[in-house]
This record gives C-alpha cells, sequence and structure tokens, in this order.
C-alpha cells in the first residue's frame, strides 16, 4: 500500500517514511523536529566546509542508509566518511535524540556501531545543547570521551570567577579529526 499526500485535494507526492532495521525489525522513525534538522544541517556544513578548505578526502552527509548486514540497516543523523580508512564505514556518526529514538540511540545502535568499527559516536541533545562524545576502544566498546553543552558565556559572566570564566569551554575537536576546531555556538545555532 503507498502513502500519499494531498492538500485541498491536489496530489503532492509520495510520503517518505525515515526506517530502520535492527536484528530483522523494521523501526519507522517520525519526522524529526526543526531544531533536530538545524542541528544536522549545521553539523554536516562545519565538517564540509573545513573538508572542503583542508582538502581533505572526507565528506558528511545526513538523511542517508549506513547498510550493515541483511538483518541491519541504520539511518544516522550525519556520517563522516573519510576516504583515506574506508569507503564504507564512517568515521563519526552523530546521532540528534529524539524521544521517540533515545533508547535504541543509547542502546542497541551505539552497540552495533561499536561492532562495525566506528571509531566515533556522538549524541547530541538539543534541549540541553549538549553533545556527548563516545571513542571506540580496541575491544570494540564505547568508552565515555568528553560532553560538552553550550552557554551563552554572556549569560554566565556575572555568576562566574575569572577562573571559572578561563574554563569555560566554547570549542572543541572530535577525536578523530584533532585539528578541526567546532564552536558549540554554531553547532546550536538558530537552536539557542
Amino acid at each position: 500500500m503507498q502513502n500519499y499526500i494531498f492538500d485541498e485535494n491536489k496530489f503532492i507526492g509520495e510520503r517518505k517514511f525515515k526506517e530502520e532495521k535492527i536484528d530483522g525489525k523494521i523501526y519507522l522513525m517520525a519526522t524529526p523536529c526543526r531544531e533536530h534538522r538545524f542541528i544536522q544541517g549545521n553539523l554536516n556544513t562545519i565538517f564540509n566546509n573545513y573538508f572542503k578548505k583542508k582538502k581533505k578526502r572526507c565528506v558528511s552527509i545526513f538523511e542517508d542508509r549506513l547498510n550493515s548486514d541483511i538483518d541491519n540497516y541504520f539511518e544516522p543523523d550525519v556520517m563522516v566518511f573519510c576516504y583515506d580508512t574506508s569507503k564504507n564505514i564512517p568515521l563519526i556518526v552523530i546521532e540528534v535524540l529524539s524521544s521517540s529514538t533515545r533508547d535504541r540511540d543509547l542502546g542497541i545502535k551505539m552497540k552495533k556501531y561499536a561492532a562495525l568499527g566506528i571509531k566515533e559516536y556522538w549524541i547530541v541533545t538539543w534541549e540541553t545543547l549538549s553533545i556527548d562524545i563516545y571513542s571506540l576502544s580496541d575491544d570494540k566498546k564505547y568508552e565515555f570521551y568528553k560532553s560538552y553543552a553550550y552557554f551563552a558565556v554572556e549569560d554566565l559572566t556575572h555568576r562566574l570567577s575569572e577562573n571559572e570564566k578561563k574554563e569555560v569551554v566554547t570549542e572543541f575537536s572530535p577525536v578523530s579529526i584533532p585539528d578541526l576546531k567546532i564552536l558549540l555556538e554554531d553547532v546550536f545555532y538558530f537552536v539557542k
């Protein structure tokens, strides 16, 4: 059965659902909210601008399928591929949490991504403007690396001592691409 979108009895087109298959079970996913899409677009732009400027053989994509095997395929929010490593396995996978996917993203998908050998896994929570980064260990399990949260520094200045102000993190680098500096305000641009 086909699903179509109609507007005032006018055919618009076929409706597309995001779906993933995990251990043979299909999961239909809701259309992401605006904040979720902003973060996807922001991260995609940050990575691709850097790759282009540095002439790196890497690309960031979003809304694309990652095939594992006949019983497993995923649709991560953002994937970073570098062609000096593997053309089929992303270097970094980023999931922007939604209430409907939270348990899968932090549970079974995290384990599946580790088993595939994806070096770095990010969990972005737009409601708290935070990013948790996990790095793949030698035994193919993710270990927590660091967490970053965006705060408008000007909102904090009246409450922080001078030493505390020096400790406020406004940028970070991916574990796998240490020379790339990412400003937290750029990740959460349009969301904050």
